[in-house]
């Protein structure tokens, strides 16, 4: 005897007749209150999914063992961000029988008339890490999002704004499956202004692109600037190269001027995050007209202080300190406590005594530590050929932070 877990689809009037057996004939029915109240009309126990899943799974083993033949039914297809993952887990997937039915994003499609096997999902339904919207907007053309009471689809719409989007479109889709089902299409300003039935999910179309590709080697004159500072690219390239940047890292870049290191690694970051913090109001103008410019969505700009704004911060994989360290370490005794264990801190030094003053920090925290120096030239026009202009040498300082080693018994 297995624990049968049934998709509805979008629409449990429409179900399969084997589907509708195996639910009629259930002893125990386990579901959502909205699942359990289409099939309110059999005579079986049930019992609603709710807060938290450990009593729901207490009570559905207890069932289980008493032989009992225990459903649960489910939206859509159980095993696309639904339920069936998590029981599998809980009884074995010797134990469990899955039946598939239309997933969201299946239906979402053929009502847009759109293929769906390179569009993304991304689910919102109780998260508030907009981390894997803003990675699958940069990478995707079409992303189906699935949303709960809070993320809304004017919320939706306007956290994009907020990040400079424009070259998004969406639709929403309300009461999917129901007799007042409908759906329209909305530029990002049109929906942060409107109000939508509590069953919805929405598409973001691409419709176009950002002013620039983001990539990596982007050349220092599209970057918007104050008076040209800007980590130079070759410094940015090396740097970028010592930070060891893997897809799902977050980091955190200290200082970050105009946002060219951020902006390039988040390019790298395909589903991580990189927070930029810089004091500079003026500053703070130039990264967001940067993140617009490239497309560079996951870069999350933060206003302030670094010593205090990084309290609200999730702990980082990667930090990066481009300028404004100077002789004073003050700052990197908090940013070392919060980097990961075995994560990878870049310090870019100009002068000598920032230099010595971070290889003494690391060395009084017993740190592995490496320090390379970039010393590049460009050419410039010259008399109908070129010369090089030489650059200031750059000193940059990598350094790991160890991992625990585990105590023995």
């Amino acid at each position: 005897m297995a624990i049968h877990v049934v998709g509805l689809g979008i629409d449990p009037d429409t179900l399969p007749e084997i589907y509708e057996q195996i639910i009629t004939t259930a002893d125990v029915l386990v579901g959502g209150k909205r699942q359990l109240a289409a099939f309110d009309e059999l005579d079986v126990e049930t019992i609603p999914i709710t807060a938290p899943l450990s009593n729901v799974f207490d009570a559905m083993s207890a069932s289980y063992n008493a032989r009992k033949e225990v459903v649960v039914i489910a939206d859509g297809d159980p095993l696309f961000y639904g339920i069936g993952d998590r029981i599998i887990k809980e009884f074995g997937s010797e134990n469990v029988v899955v039946h598939p039915n239309t997933a969201t994003v299946q239906a979402i499609a053929s009502r847009a008339s759109v293929s769906w096997q390179n569009m993304r999902m991304v689910s919102l339904h109780g998260r508030n890490d907009f981390t894997p919207l803003f990675t699958s907007l940069m990478q995707c053309d079409h992303v189906t999002v699935l949303t709960d009471d809070t993320n809304i689809p004017a919320f939706i719409a306007q956290r994009l704004l907020d990040r400079g989007i424009s070259w998004f479109h969406m639709s929403v889709f309300e009461n999917m499956g129901t007799s007042e089902e409908k759906f329209s299409n909305y530029t990002l300003e049109e929906a942060s202004n409107l109000s939508f039935s509590r069953l919805n999910a929405i598409l973001l179309e691409r419709v176009g692109a950002p002013a620039q590709p983001l990539r990596l080697g982007i050349p220092d004159a599209e970057f918007a600037t104050e008076r040209k500072l800007i980590t130079k690219r070759p410094v940015r390239a090396a740097s970028l190269g010592m930070l060891e940047l893997e897809p799902h890292n977050t980091m955190w870049d200290i200082g970050a001027g105009s946002g060219s290191v951020s902006i390039e690694a988040a390019h790298l970051l395909s589903k991580g995050a990189v927070f930029a913090i810089e004091r500079k109001s003026e500053r703070i103008d130039l990264i967001r007209e940067n993140r617009t410019r490239f497309g560079a969505i996951n870069v999350d700009v933060r206003h302030g202080d670094a010593q205090a704004t990084i309290k609200d911060l999730p702990t980082p994989d990667r930090i990066f300190i481009g300028g404004g360290l100077g002789s004073d370490t003050t700052l990197l005794a908090p940013l070392c406590e919060r980097l990961q264990n075995g994560g990878i801190i870049v310090v870019n030094c100009t002068l000598l005594s920032s230099l010595e003053a971070a290889k003494n920090h690391f060395k009084t925290t017993g740190w592995e530590y490496e320090v390379t120096m970039i010393q590049a030239a460009a050419s410039s026009p010259l008399a109908g050929d070129i010369r090089l202009d030489s650059m200031n040498p750059i000193f940059i300082i990598s350094a790991h932070k160890p991992v625990p080693e585990k105590q023995s018994d």
